[in-house]
């Protein structure tokens, strides 16, 4: 039986999302040569066995915003990545791991929502995803994960949310990943600043996002 576990299908569909970036599916599909159907599936991750290489290569091709094949290629499984095998750090190895589940459950509880939604991109920098949203008060929503917060980086999140150009319509959310680091939030709200702000505990044990409060209102 051919082994599949190292497909990492939520990581995947992130990556190839950010591949298609502002084209629609089926423009990406002429643009690389795979049929719109089975990007459709592989973005809801709906498929369980990874891409070849070869196909991985046309999304690598057409790509956009600098995804690269070796990146698609690390979450389909196909080849190792080794930056965890030589990092010293045991923290940073944590933090890897940590915002990869913070992911695969963010991205599960969309779904469970009634607004439509459209994952535009990943961004290094201010938020760790960007969602397009219909149907909903918001139009936009960045979602930044932290995944160990202390009462000394705490204003160096809010910084880089700072960063963002709001508006009233939308909404800015910051995951976390334990209770004190959710109450630190919570008892610290920025002071300045103009932003739909809001904190966002989730449970890994339970895979699941618990709660979320407002910290400041645009």
């Amino acid at each position: 039986m051919t082994d599949y576990s190292n497909f990492d299908l939520v990581t995947f569909a992130i990556l190839l999302g950010k591949a298609k970036g502002d084209r629609s599916i089926n423009h990406y599909a002429i643009t690389v040569g795979v049929s719109a159907a089975h990007i459709s599936r592989l973005l809801r991750q709906l498929v369980k066995s990874p891409p070849s290489p070869d196909t991985i290569s046309k999304f690598a091709g057409g790509a956009a915003n600098g995804v690269t094949y070796t990146e698609l290629m690390i979450a389909a499984g196909h080849i190792e990545d080794k930056t965890e095998e030589v990092s010293t750090d045991n923290k940073r190895v944590q933090i890897v791991e940590n915002k990869k589940k913070f992911f695969q459950i963010i991205i599960s509880d969309l779904y469970t929502r009634d607004f439509e939604w459209n994952l535009n991109k990943t961004i290094d920098g201010p938020a760790d995803l960007m969602l397009e949203l219909s149907n909903w008060e918001y139009s936009k929503w960045y979602i930044q994960i932290k995944p160990f917060v202390t009462s000394r980086t705490i204003y160096n999140v809010y910084g880089q949310i700072a960063s963002i150009e709001m508006s009233s319509d939308i909404k800015v959310s910051i995951a976390v990943g334990s209770k004190n680091e959710y109450e630190l939030f919570i008892s610290n709200p920025p002071k300045s600043l103009r932003a739909n702000l809001y904190v966002m505990l989730i449970d890994i044990a339970s895979g699941k996002i618990t709660k979320e409060e407002k910290l400041c209102q645009y």
